[in-house]
Order: C-alpha cells, then structure tokens, then sequence
C-alpha cells in the first residue's frame, strides 16, 4: 500500500473486551491503517476486524517503550499506523508514552497526524455492571510500582483514603507485587467501615467475566490479580441487591430538610419555640441512620454510651482509641463496629458525618472539636459541649415512638429520671399510622 507523506498515527482505545463496546471510530481507524502495533494478546483480539494485506506488529507485555518508538518512528516516514490498547488508551496505556517521545522528536503537533480514539475504560465498564457505584467523586490509582514509586503510590492512597473518594484500582497485584494491595487496604481500614462495599472484577464484558461483591473486612487480595479491577466504595456507598450504589445526595437534598422543617413546624409553634428549647437551640430528628458514618473517640463508658446509641439508630460506627471497656471489645470482636487501635490522629474525621468526642483527655476532645468544625460536621464533645454543635438528649424509644429529653446537657443525670417518669405514662400507648 502506498504511504501517506505526512504519516498518521492513530492511537485506537479496544475498550473492555467486547466488540459491542469498541466505538464505531476506533473500528475504522484498524481499518484504514496500514500498520497495526500493539500487545500480542490484544492483536489477537481484534484479528476478525483486520484486513489480510495490513502489516502486523506484535510485541510481547515489557515492550512498551519499544512499541511507542516504532509506531512513532513509522508514522514520521509517511506511513498509516494504529497504536492499540484494552480500555481507553489514554488511561494507564499508550497514548502517555507516544506523547513522550513525540515531545522529545520536538513534534509541531501536525506532521505526522496524530489522533486519539478513545474508548470505554475498564472502570466505566465496571460500574456499568456495578449500577451506580460512581455516583459521587471517584478516582483511579494503579498499584503498580514498576515505574511509579512506592511512597508516591502510598501518598495518593492516603489522599484518597482521607478524600472518601469511590477508588478504581487497576493493576492490582501480580506474581511479583503480592503485597501492594494488602497495603491499600490497610490504609483504607483506617478510614472507612468494614462494611464498605467492594467489587472485584476480572475479565469485564469478556466470555469468562466474573464479578464478586463483598466488603473492606472480608476482602482477600489473594483473590486478586491482573485482569482484575477492584472497586471499593465510599463512606456513602451501599450494596443494592446485587449491585453497588453511591449516592449523588440529589433525594436528600431536596426532600430530607422539606421533610424535616415541616415536621418541626408542626410539632412546635413558632411563638412558644423560643420559650421552650431555649437560645440557639433547635431539635430534629436525623433519619437514615443506615447510611450514616459516625466516628466516636474514646472507648471509655462514654465512649460506650455513645456507640451503642449510634448501633441503636442503625449508623456504621468506627471507633478509635487505644484501649476499650470490655463491651466494646466484643463488638468490635463480633464486626458490629471498626476498632482503630491506636490514638486518634489528624484525618480520621475524613468520610464521617458525626463525631464523637468522649474521651477523658481535654486536649484531645479538643482537638477532635476544632477538624470536625473545620470540616463542617457535627459533632458532639462529652465534657465540654459548647465546644461541638449538638448534644445527645436521654431517649425513650417504643413502637412508633420516640421521645427524647434534653436539659442542654447541663444536667444529663436529670434528663434520664424524666425520660424514665415519662416511659411509665406510655406503657400502654400505641400509635398507629395515620392516626
């Protein structure tokens, strides 16, 4: 075939590995090249779309850099040339170090003609399957630290631990990097519920597909290799039958304050509101505690009061200090809450939205305090309240019936002998819906 004097270079994402998923752009691209370059395992691949007459280049997996400099090198003599990759290619693939090289070549961004066919990303077609697991903000990191190193690796897993971002890992663990992924995790427990969902995916959209659900504490990395994306949701994240969901927040923002304003108006009129709660002060009730992540420091019997009210209410509660009662070591032991053995440290706020501060060091309550502040977030500080922004009230709870007592947490002992005389009046009281 005749060459083109000024050279093309076409970079042609494959997608995930189904033909049904390569865009309409890219199968044109393979089929007006006059030279296919790329990994042997995706050459195979995409054999059914080539002409007989097209020059074929294979090259085997630690060939990259060699494949970037022949198909540069072939486009500069005039020729028609199509660089492939699995996924999007500009996505941990080739496109990264043709740019390279064609900066180094003092490339004039015209001759040759280079063009970037992009395609469906193994974590795209992951969450596809997943339902919406990318419904907030994610990233991607490879865990590969042949040309990356490690501590850079372990910084951005630290910024996107402390970040709650959804994470897509790609290139997860190999024969020889058995550890990387264990690491991740580690890092991840120190940020995130055991009862984080994860998904691990191999071979997406390809004939051998196979995708398993299940969470940060019962994840084997052993299970893992380098078909395999793992996907691990956010501090918001949740299973959905068999798919994997990370809210927006759109239902909550637009229907939860509505709800709740119009709840408070009806149950407290505005004249006497002031009058009764005090200055500065207005009561609610917080709902879908399933999908709320609390944080309490301190494992003291404060810290125990705190987290089985929170276990009531169905939040995920993570704990951290150094030392527990006894109770909460059985429900850490049980997998009812996430124990953090260790004193409490910058970031551990990240992914929360409420704080509990119980411990019986000032300095650190304080501490706690002024991030959960600075992160906007509510917290409560068991022996200073004023320095956190609720407080928790003494709680009766029957069918249908929840009846919480505060005394502006100035004298919590009272508010309980109430909340008990007022439990005697309900004993015999039933509410039922839409009464």
């Amino acid at each position: 075939m005749k060459s083109n004097s000024n050279g093309i270079l076409s970079l042609v994402s494959l997608g995930p590995g189904d033909f049904s998923q390569m865009t309409g752009a890219a199968q044109q691209a393979l089929q007006s090249a006059e030279v296919i370059i790329g990994y042997q395992v995706y050459i195979d691949f995409i054999t059914p779309l080539l002409r007989p007459e097209q020059e074929i280049i294979r090259s085997p997996i630690g060939r990259e850099l060699e494949r970037a400099e022949q198909a540069v090198e072939l486009a500069y003599a005039g020729r028609q040339v199509a660089m492939i990759s699995s996924g999007d290619i500009g996505i941990y693939a080739m496109a990264s170090p043709i740019f390279e090289l064609l900066q180094q070549r003092q490339w004039s961004g015209s001759k040759p003609e280079v063009v970037v066919y992009p395609g469906v990303s193994a974590i795209q077609a992951s969450a596809a399957k997943l339902g919406a697991p990318l419904g907030h903000d994610f990233c991607t990191i490879s865990l590969s630290d042949l040309l990356t190193p490690w501590p850079v690796i372990e910084r951005r897993l630290q910024a996107a631990a402390w970040g709650d971002f959804v994470i897509g890992f790609y290139n997860p663990r190999s024969k020889q990097r058995d550890w990387q992924l264990q690491r991740a995790v580690d890092i991840l427990q120190a940020y995130r519920a055991g009862t984080t969902p994860v998904a691990i995916i191999r071979n997406v959209t390809r004939p051998d597909e196979q995708i398993d659900l299940t969470t940060l504490a019962d994840f084997d990395p052993a299970v893992v290799d380098m078909f395999t994306l793992v996907l691990v949701g956010n501090s918001q994240s949740y299973f959905l039958g068999q798919r994997i969901v990370t809210p927006r927040g759109y239902t909550a923002a637009e229907t939860s304050n509505q709800e709740t304003a119009e709840k408070m108006e009806a149950s407290v009129p505005q004249e006497h509101a002031q009058e009764q709660w005090g200055d500065g002060l207005y009561p609610l009730t917080l709902n879908n505690m399933r999908h709320v992540q609390a944080v309490v420091v301190g494992g003291g019997p404060v810290g125990q009061r705190k987290v089985e009210g929170l276990l009531k209410s169905g939040a995920n509660v993570r704990l951290v200090s150094p030392e527990v009662t006894a109770t909460l070591q059985t429900l850490a032991e049980t997998g009812q809450i996430d124990w953090v053995k260790r004193p409490y440290q910058s970031g551990d706020l990240m992914g929360v939205q409420l704080a509990f501060a119980a411990t019986n060091q000032r300095a650190v309550n304080k501490q706690v305090a002024l991030e959960a502040s600075n992160a906007g977030l509510l917290c409560n500080v068991a022996d200073q309240p004023e320095d956190g922004n609720f407080h928790v009230p003494a709680v009766h709870r029957q069918s249908n019936i929840i009846v919480a007592i505060s005394t502006v947490a100035r004298a919590p002992k009272q508010a309980k002998v109430i909340r008990d005389k007022i439990q005697v009046c309900l004993e015999n009281v039933t509410v039922e819906k839409g009464q």
